[in-house]
């Protein structure tokens, strides 16, 4: 039996249709808000404004903050990204979790 195989069962949410595809919103379950709650009020942060040349590209801010892409989630995380075109539009001011 698989106690983990993706954040879809920790954090359950609605199916909705998205830019044409089926998925399931994560963003909309209370568990997930609770965490993201106490993620930021745990995790001290700076503030940043995204580039133009890094909008859209959870990686690249990644790279930018903590020197490794491997690291995107947690700004996703941190600045409740649902979809990385719109909420990390160029001029965007957002969290960056000190790790």
């Amino acid at each position: 039996m698989t106690l983990y195989s993706g954040r879809a069962n920790i954090f359950p949410g609605n199916v909705i249709s998205h830019r044409g595809k089926t998925i399931t919103d994560i963003g909309s379950s209370a568990d997930y808000k609770d965490f993201l709650h106490r993620l930021e009020n745990f995790t001290p942060s700076k503030v940043a404004i995204i580039p133009s040349d890094m909008e859209g590209r959870p990686d690249k801010l990644s790279y930018a903050a903590y020197g490794t892409e491997k690291l995107w989630w947690l700004i996703v995380l941190a600045n409740q990204v649902y979809d990385y075109e719109v909420d990390l539009a160029a001029g965007t001011q957002i969290l960056i979790p000190q790790t």
